[in-house]
């Protein structure tokens, strides 16, 4: 008989005596429908907005506004203020894994703009699209809260040690250790 090896553990994952157990991931339900929005949404092609999120992208992906077109500027919060100075993560989202060259990057973002919140690093092969440097805990997606996106990815964009680097419509910043590249 031959066994298949496990896959390793992250060490940031593991509930050890003297690590503190990870906080519960809590997605909320969806919001209700109106009761007066009973719309043909089949007829409605042009339509930005899909019923179904794509496989790789799960619930806590926002799909686009109605009238928002691909492209727009990115979404995102003047006003909203950080949860605290420096770098801060998601629950269930751990910057631990990334490599030293991802940690630097991180830090120089938070010195220049005084906050960062890590929303994605290290994805399960299930769910990370193919090549995706996230299923190696090389690449983050982060925000900084009340700055326009496309001002820090410019800023990102200059420093020598960015590889890939991208800014999603809803105003989520990509920084990975690949080649240099803008997708």
């Amino acid at each position: 008989m031959i066994r298949s090896p496990l896959p390793p553990q992250r060490p940031f994952d593991l509930e050890l005596p003297g690590n503190p157990a990870l906080p519960a991931i809590v997605v909320p339900p969806p919001a209700p429908e109106p009761q007066n929005a009973s719309r043909d949404v089949s007829s409605d092609a042009t339509s930005p907005v899909t019923a179904e999120p794509d496989e790789d992208e799960g619930p806590e992906w926002p799909q686009l506004t109605p009238g928002q077109k691909a492209g727009a500027e990115p979404g995102f919060d003047p006003n909203e203020k950080p949860d605290r100075p420096g770098i801060s993560t998601d629950p269930g989202t751990s910057t631990a894994c990334l490599p030293q060259r991802l940690k630097l990057i991180l830090a120089k973002i938070s010195d220049k703009y005084g906050a960062v919140k890590v929303t994605s690093t290290w994805r399960p092969p299930w769910r990370a699209r193919r090549g995706s440097f996230h299923k190696r805990c090389e690449a983050m997606d982060f925000r900084v809260p009340g700055v326009r996106p496309r001002s820090v990815i410019e800023w990102v964009r200059a420093l020598p040690e960015v590889g890939g680097h991208k800014v999603y419509w809803n105003g989520i910043l990509h920084v990975d250790t690949g080649p240099r590249r803008p997708w």
